[in-house]
């Protein structure tokens, strides 16, 4: 089974906006590849968390594979859980070109994937699919011999918390709407309002009782034990581990964050130089009209 995050989408369609908009050191015609990270586990549950763009010969479309090693390392080195998967491509539809590139993923992976994003997908209200695909290799016998074919895998989207805090901020941002993410959290603050109100009404009344103020009525001391009995023990050694895991989920909803903010903005950046270049262009011509012979 194959999770596919919205992140590594991002990454993939990020490279192909940068290099059709001359961002990218590529020309703006070179096949847009890349890899793909993510995770295996035991029970063969394949999730494709990041898409990051590789070098290669733009003649061959062969990768280098000293530099693809080099690349790996650092990246491995830095998110130690993950590992190389297999590569990705935007293109209309798998050829034979993409099979034989297939085959040199062999040396990293014993079964890489392949995903192919369609640069022009099918536009329409009953379009409701992303236009990727996931493909595996297989071995048929085609003509009595044997032939290596790509066979589709289905996945699924898998949407982690800081990644969909992430994405919903950049949707309300581009779309101006309210984000729906949002609306929850907004939710979820009233009602922990509401909860630290209560609580301090009940430090009060114990604070009362404690000072001789009021007299003791011991049901509602069992009742206020019983919910304190309830609470983690935040002041106990376990609280270390609590606060490890908080900022280990806050520090990952603040990298994505930061990644989707900086790849739309990069994307603004992008269609604003193009926009310029679009406008020096015709300034140019306008003061140097070509010359008929």
């Amino acid at each position: 089974h194959v999770l596919l995050h919205p992140l590594a989408i991002v990454g993939v369609s990020d490279h192909l906006t940068r290099v059709k908009l001359g961002g990218s050191k590529q020309p703006k015609t070179a096949p847009v590849m890349g890899l793909l990270f993510g995770t295996q586990s035991d029970t063969l549950e394949v999730s494709i968390a990041d898409a990051t763009e590789v070098a290669y010969d733009e003649k061959t479309l062969k990768m280098d594979e000293a530099y693809l090693r080099k690349q790996v390392e650092l990246y491995t080195a830095v998110y130690k859980d993950k590992e190389l998967l297999g590569w990705y491509a935007v293109a209309a539809r798998a050829g034979p070109e993409h099979l034989a590139l297939h085959k040199d993923f062999l040396k990293f992976n014993e079964a890489p994937l392949f995903l192919m994003m369609d640069p022009a997908p099918a536009t329409g209200q009953d379009q409701k699919t992303l236009p990727i695909s996931i493909f595996e290799y297989e071995l048929h016998v085609v003509d009595d011999a044997p032939t290596m074919l790509f066979v589709g895998v289905p996945y699924t989207l898998e949407t982690l918390q800081a990644e969909q805090i992430a994405m919903e901020s950049v949707t309300k941002n581009s779309s101006g709407g309210e984000s729906e993410t949002a609306a929850v959290y907004e939710s979820l603050d009233q009602s922990l309002k509401t909860l630290s109100r209560r609580v301090e009404r009940i430090a009060a009344y114990l604070d009362k009782v404690s000072a001789g103020h009021i007299p003791v009525d011991y049901a509602v001391l069992r009742d206020v034990a019983n919910l304190v009995d309830k609470l983690p023990g935040l002041d106990r050694p376990p609280s270390a581990g609590l606060q490890a895991e908080y900022l280990r989920d806050l520090n990952d909803s603040l990298a994505v964050a930061y990644l989707a903010a900086i790849t739309k903005n990069a994307a603004l950046v992008h269609d604003i130089v193009d926009k310029f270049s679009l406008i020096n262009n015709a300034s140019h011509h306008q003061h140097h009209p070509t010359k008929l012979a």
